[in-house]
């Protein structure tokens, strides 16, 4: 089935940029346009399809202009606040509490729905400690119902039924000032999707036309028509059988059915469940107990994008488990070494994936010591460091010539490849 976020993919892939970032652009702008509009029945609470996203890479892999994307589309729709550059917490939070009139239109935006937009996460919220803790109250919009309210110093904010989506992007560096213990255990990190890309898309110096230039006027035309959907998502499951809903189940000695979205998702989360209970799968940051409800928010939005209709088709299901799947390893690529952030982690970290990202997965003593020198502070400490790798069994150092090699052991390294892709523990 076609899919509007493959033309806009289609349209940008000559750039450099990686192409998830284009693909989530579009997912952020499908969702900054559907505000609170439409929703999934969770039975004791709607689920919305806002959504937090993070781009994250290293500086110069053009993580703006996806962003600059997503915030044009959205601007051409015209129905919701826009909220980007530098700005406070107290900023945000005042603007969302003004009505705003649209501009070039009559129709006033009286609830307090935003899109949060930067190509930079740290300097789009200056420094405050009790920024992140706010975003992560805002996300939940189920049960923001009516009212919310927040005392800030000397001013007191009231939002009416806060809907907020956020794209940002930010760098190694610059992570490490907004990304602090409290954001990654405090549920912030757990409402955002990670989309960690290393390596750009295509090299293109833009110094010539290119054949399919992208058009932002034309993909608009869909995003204005999604806009307009208004009302619940049909259920993935009901308790008597319909044409739609075919597929039954028992559960709790009542039979269920569903339909063949449904089905997938319940058979999906029962195992995906009966896995980290096995696997005794850690997770500080929260992420996995969200799981279920962070595929749902994809789900609802890929099938917007397939098609302008309140109903989850069996293709977006699919894909939003895959790609979020995916989005485990991206977490864990981000964290790794900073939930205690510690140095000495941030370093194990770097080391890990610098061999994880190398065809062969080995490198030269020297040209490791090259790339890490600003990360360590004697040769003995980094040596100490490789050794306790050495002796793990993770990285192994051999003498090749006159030069020292460190090694990942293939087994090692298919192992870490599938916990990056957030397929095991």
């Amino acid at each position: 089935m076609s899919s509007w976020l493959n033309d806009l993919v289609n349209q940008h892939s000559e750039l450099e940029s990686p192409l998830a970032f284009w693909r989530w652009a579009g997912i952020s702008a499908i969702s900054a346009v559907m505000k609170d509009n439409v929703w999934l029945d969770r039975q004791i609470y709607n689920l919305y399809p806002n959504i937090y996203v993070m781009f994250h890479a290293e500086s110069g892999l053009k993580k703006g202009p996806p962003v600059n994307l997503a915030k044009r589309l959205v601007t051409t729709v015209n129905n919701t606040r826009i909220i980007s550059g530098r700005s406070s917490i107290q900023g945000i939070l005042k603007d969302m509490g003004t009505a705003h009139t649209v501009p070039g239109g009559k129709i006033a935006i009286t609830k307090s729905v935003a899109f949060i937009c930067s190509s930079e996460l740290s300097s789009s919220i200056v420094d405050d400690k009790v920024a992140t803790k706010i975003l992560t109250d805002l996300y939940d919009r189920q049960y923001n119902i009516g009212e919310w309210r927040s005392l800030l110093k000397m001013e007191t904010f009231t939002l009416k039924d806060p809907t907020v989506t956020m794209l940002t992007a930010t760098n190694e560096a610059m992570s490490e000032d907004f990304l602090t213990k409290s954001a990654m255990q405090g549920g912030y990190f757990a409402r955002t999707f990670i989309i960690y890309e290393s390596r750009r898309n295509k090299a293109n110096s833009l110094i010539y036309p290119m054949e399919n230039p992208p058009n932002v006027a034309v993909l608009s035309v869909y995003l204005k028509e999604v806009a307009k959907l208004q009302g619940p998502f049909l259920p993935l499951g009901i308790l008597e059988k319909s044409d739609t809903h075919s597929y039954s189940k028992k559960i709790d000695n009542r039979t269920i059915w569903f339909n063949e979205p449904g089905i997938v998702y319940e058979n999906w989360y029962e195992n995906f469940l009966t896995t980290i209970d096995e696997q005794e799968i850690k997770d500080e940051t929260g992420t996995l107990n969200r799981f279920g409800d962070s595929v749902l928010k994809v789900a609802m939005l890929l099938a917007i994008a397939r098609e302008p209709k309140l109903e989850i088709d069996i293709e977006s299901m699919n894909e939003a488990i895959e790609i979020c799947t995916k989005l485990i390893g991206n977490m864990r690529r981000t964290t790794l070494g900073k939930q205690g952030i510690s140095p000495s982690n941030v370093l194990k970290n770097m080391i890990i994936m610098e061999l994880l990202n190398r065809d062969n997965h080995q490198i030269s003593r020297t040209v490791l010591m090259k790339k890490m020198w600003m990360h360590y502070n004697t040769s003995a400490e980094f040596d100490d460091m490789m050794m306790s790798f050495d002796s793990a069994g993770m990285i192994k150092a051999n003498s090749i010539g006159n030069q020292v090699v460190f090694t990942m052991p293939p087994e090692q390294a298919t192992e870490m490849i599938k916990f990056f892709a957030g397929k095991n523990k």
